[in-house]
């Protein structure tokens, strides 16, 4: 290759000119190359102009390939076919491209990979926001295990980047009032609609912390769930104290911008070891299930109040998710595991997102979202199914040995923080907890007259599984259930009319778990709700509409209940209680409720459930109890249930 030397005249012209900024890069880079030679002749002579100018173009080709090249790899996946073909795209490309080239250019490839149509100005929009990514980014310094200022403001980028590119797709996505109306749109309504009404329903509390992040606490993790527990009530306190944006518009995102800021940040991110795993450890989502559509936050004075659980709960989830996944990476690179493969790191990502309540639907995202839309939480059961089974049946584990020994000991620690709890509990009151799976009030501490689950819904999960399972009871094998009210256990062999079987078991749990739209469908087919109650339009809008803690607090209210303060901060906390008072079922009760009130029913069912609860003790700490076979005992106790039922509603002539 012949090497032109440039003389020094030329060269210290050319370097006066960019220091006193009468001539400047910027302005090369714009030109055209004819024109870009003129420009360079007045400083270099017309006999070098030509040789500057083609080494000036070399570095913008090169600089306009790394920086595409970048942006390709930034917006794709290692595995994507996508990424090579676009990529190979740009390695063809052998001349600078003007202006107007290389939003077409750029407009073909975001047309590739993200599936719409990019016009000239948002390709370019998306390419200088990468480019800023990437300045920020050098400035980072090398090395840097620590959160910076520097590797705050690139993480501000990527989020500016990440949410530019999401208005897109929404963008591209968002169907009109026409097309709505479209039949073949019909079950694309229905998934909207469904998700609407679960966001309205499943808000008004700062349930993640003893729900989804529960496992954490209970894992041993104890600094980390007081910390999420901390900046959840910050997050809510600085969204409620946001400035209202108007009628039915979108309110402020800053407090969620910094948490995901916060997270691009990490110098993980950076080093791209959040990335190696397939789920990113599920940090890369936008919002959790319990709010698949911020549509409610536009709704005038409730929208603020909608946000701020929103931005509480999603915000806990992503904070949890990226502490835990620090700590679980730096484990397993002490056992020298290589966490920017990517077979490991979608393992411990799996057991990542398990452990804070998201588990892995299926690799369909269309049928992700029909679960979704049909059942409240499906990824957050099958988040405690992995738990409880120590991810045995998560093919994701299969290539990490090192992963499933953490789950497996992640799920032991859990189940011996859980047995401690429940002992102490049994000690201070033997009537407070149920060790036995097949028990309604298993993973529940009893306090007063309430029963709060400490297991965050995992109980729920083991007792459906244990009453599924056959199992031996006073020495007969079979399926098996226990009362939650008397204590009876009762062997489901459907011999009897009406009696339960494992069937019904398996279609009570599963119907227990829809969706408030489902729900009402499930209500109408039915006739009747779990109250026993006919569905009506009054009880459909508020199944539909009014979240869960607002109903709730509604019937305690009507009860008249006086522990309603310590039980709604639970709730809102997601330690779910259920009432161990009998409850108002058959027709006289209903006739005794509509006579008397619900004041004074539950004063009634209280008075009862105190003398049922002291005529059993009785009866199970004498003599006889321990020669009565189980039927036997089943009867005594259902015996006095009746009683005591019988007492109460002829005092009443009913």
């Amino acid at each position: 290759m012949v090497r032109i030397c440039l003389p020094k005249s030329e060269r210290d012209k050319l370097a006066d000119a960019l220091r006193n900024k009468s001539l400047t890069i910027r302005d090369l880079y714009g030109l055209k190359t004819v024109d870009r030679r003129k420009l360079l002749e007045k400083y270099v002579g017309k006999d070098f102009a030509q040789v500057v100018n083609a080494k000036f173009e070399a570095a913008m080709v090169s600089k306009q390939k790394t920086s595409i090249t970048r942006w390709i790899e930034d917006v794709t996946s290692a595995k994507d076919p996508i990424r090579r073909d676009m990529i190979k795209k740009v390695e063809r490309v052998k001349e600078v491209l003007t202006p107007n080239e290389q939003g077409d250019f750029l407009s073909d490839l975001a047309e590739s990979k993200l599936g719409l149509g990019v016009t000239e100005e948002e390709a370019g929009t998306i390419l200088r926001m990468k480019n800023q990514m990437d300045e920020l980014k050098e400035k980072i310094p090398k090395g840097s295990t620590e959160v910076t200022d520097e590797s705050m403001a690139f993480g501000m980028a990527v989020d500016d980047f990440k949410e530019y590119v999401g208005q897109l797709k929404l963008a591209a996505d968002t169907m009109t009032l026409a097309d709505r109306a479209r039949l073949k749109n019909l079950g694309q309504n229905i998934i909207d609609v469904a998700g609407t009404t679960k966001s309205l329903v499943a808000t008004l509390d700062n349930s993640f912390i003893g729900r989804q992040g529960i496992k954490a606490l209970l894992r041993g993790d104890y600094k980390i769930w007081t910390e999420t527990l901390l900046q959840s009530f910050q997050s809510m306190g600085k969204e409620m104290m946001q400035k209202s944006p108007g009628l039915f518009k979108e309110r402020d995102d800053a407090v969620m911008k910094a948490i995901r800021a916060r997270v691009f940040a990490d110098p993980n991110y950076i080093n791209g070891k959040y990335s190696a795993a397939k789920n990113g450890y599920g940090l890369g989502v936008d919002h959790e299930e319990a709010f698949p559509t911020s549509l409610p936050s536009r709704i005038p004075f409730l929208g603020r109040v909608f946000k701020a659980s929103e931005t509480a709960f999603t915000g806990s989830a992503i904070t949890m998710r990226m502490k835990l996944a620090n700590s679980v990476i730096a484990a397993a690179e002490e056992n020298g595991v290589d966490m920017l493969d990517e077979v490991q790191a979608t393992a411990f990502g799996n057991l990542v997102s398990s452990l804070t309540g998201r588990g892995e639907l299926t690799t369909f995202a269309a049928s992700g979202e029909v679960l979704n839309a049909t059942f409240f939480a499906p990824r957050f059961l099958k988040a405690n199914f992995n738990t409880l089974t120590g991810h045995l049946l998560d093919s994701k584990m299969a290539g990490s040995p090192q992963a499933r020994r953490m789950a497996a000991q992640s799920t032991l620690k859990i189940a011996a923080s859980l047995g401690t709890i429940m002992t102490v509990a049994k000690m201070i009151d033997p009537d407070s907890v149920d060790f036995d799976p097949r028990g309604t009030n298993f993973g529940k501490i009893k306090i007063g007259n309430r029963k709060y689950d400490i297991t965050g819904g995992m109980s729920g999960l083991a007792v459906f599984a244990s009453r599924i399972v056959p199992t031996f009871h006073n020495g007969e094998f079979g399926f098996w259930t226990k009362s939650a009210s008397t204590g009876k256990y009762t062997k489901m062999t459907g011999d009897n009319f009406g009696e339960q079987t494992a069937l019904d078991v398996v279609e009570n749990f599963f119907q227990g778990k829809l969706s408030p739209a489902a729900g009402v469908i499930r209500d109408v087919l039915r006739g009747s709700t779990f109250g026993g109650e006919k569905p009506s339009v009054l009880s459909t809008a508020v199944a539909l509409t009014v979240p869960i803690s607002a109903q709730i607090l509604e019937e305690e209210l009507k009860k008249g209940n006086d522990d309603i303060l310590v039980m709604m901060i639970a709730e809102s906390l997601g330690f779910s209680s259920t009432d161990s008072t009998f409850g108002v079922y058959g027709k006289r009760w209903q006739e005794m409720q509509e006579k008397v009130g619900p004041e004074k029913t539950n004063e009634m069912l209280k008075g009862i459930t105190e003398r049922y609860n002291k005529r059993s003790e009785a009866l199970k700490n004498s003599a006889s109890w321990e020669k009565m076979t189980n039927e036997e005992q089943g009867d005594a106790l259902t015996k006095i249930k009746r009683e005591e039922n019988e007492r109460v509603l002829k005092s009443q002539g009913i």
